[in-house]
């Protein structure tokens, strides 16, 4: 299905007007939160999925995002996130009137997935990550060679260039970062096009950038001062949750999720043969499989 096969709603929650995408109308609710460079458009496997399993399964544009609000305080961290993630559930379970909630997220999505259970390690039964493990950050010097891999977060911080670099050539720069991250995916031209329109919208780019800049800014400076961070520094993820990895994902390595068991106190994790970084868009047959018999068994 595409973007525009889906109920649209408008939903105010931690101060901000989030645009979603809507599938079904289950006693269950399934937040699905996309990543970069990417919209809400890409968890519609997901949403189809879900809406079939009983779910009422909706996808927000993540702040700052197309045609949701952008940040008013500029704050695109971690944290305010995983508090958006949770203040959507309470918003969407009030108006749905769902008997529990559920948390999907790709790339950021998984981000604030593991930020939500800070916020509040109640909000969630369970929580599906996808494409980033919990505490990447700590793992970083026991893996090298993703310091290579994540050369585009450290471009991110320099000023003004990277925000040039993403609208140069029609966005070019997204075409390349998903061959790079997900070699072998045939995306349609309409997931790029929807891609492009949403970074085409307002300013999008620039707050795209910004979640580098709030997240991964400050562990930069900190690793600068001889404050090099390790997985004991990383907080447990109390919710219990299946972390999905991509084995073809050129963006962060599937090795990285070995350690998912050591932060994530009730922890599976699935590697998706064939796929890359975008595993729910190059294989959604199999990822939406595993996804539904997690969160329904």
């Amino acid at each position: 299905m595409s973007d525009t096969d889906f109920d649209r709603l408008s939903v105010d929650a931690n101060g901000l007007t989030f645009e979603c995408l809507r599938a079904g109308d289950g006693d269950r609710l399934a937040v699905c939160l996309h990543g970069f460079p990417d919209d809400a458009g890409s968890m519609a496997p997901i949403l189809d999925a879900l809406a079939d399993a009983g779910f009422t399964a909706v996808a927000p544009y993540m702040r700052g995002y197309g045609p949701t609000d952008p940040a008013p305080d500029g704050d695109y961290s971690a944290m305010a996130l995983g508090a958006d993630a949770v203040a959507l559930a309470e918003t969407l379970g009030e108006r749905f009137e769902t008997d529990d909630a559920v948390l999907v997220g790709h790339d950021w999505g998984a981000v604030a997935a593991y930020a939500a259970d800070r916020v509040d390690s109640t909000a969630f039964s369970k929580m599906v990550t996808m494409a980033v493990p919990p505490g990447f950050e700590g793992l970083l010097l026991e893996h090298p060679r993703q310091l290579l891999r994540s050369w585009y977060m450290w471009f991110f911080q320099v000023p003004d260039a990277p925000e040039r670099a993403l609208r140069w050539r029609e966005f070019a720069l997204v075409e390349f970062l998903w061959g790079l991250w997900s070699p072998d995916w045939d995306y349609s031209d309409e997931r790029i096009e929807s891609v492009k329109e949403t970074f085409r919208t307002g300013e999008t780019v620039e707050h795209a950038v910004e979640y580098y800049r709030d997240t991964v800014g400050p562990q930069l400076s900190s690793m600068a001062r001889g404050n090099l961070p390790s997985l004991e520094d990383t907080p447990p993820v109390e919710t219990p949750t299946l972390a999905i990895a991509g084995e073809n994902d050129g963006c962060i390595g599937p090795a990285l999720f070995d350690h998912a068991g050591e932060i994530i106190e009730d922890c599976r994790v699935v590697r998706v043969r064939e796929a890359g970084h975008f595993m729910h868009q190059e294989r959604p047959d199999v990822v939406t499989e595993e996804i539904v018999d997690y969160l329904v068994e």
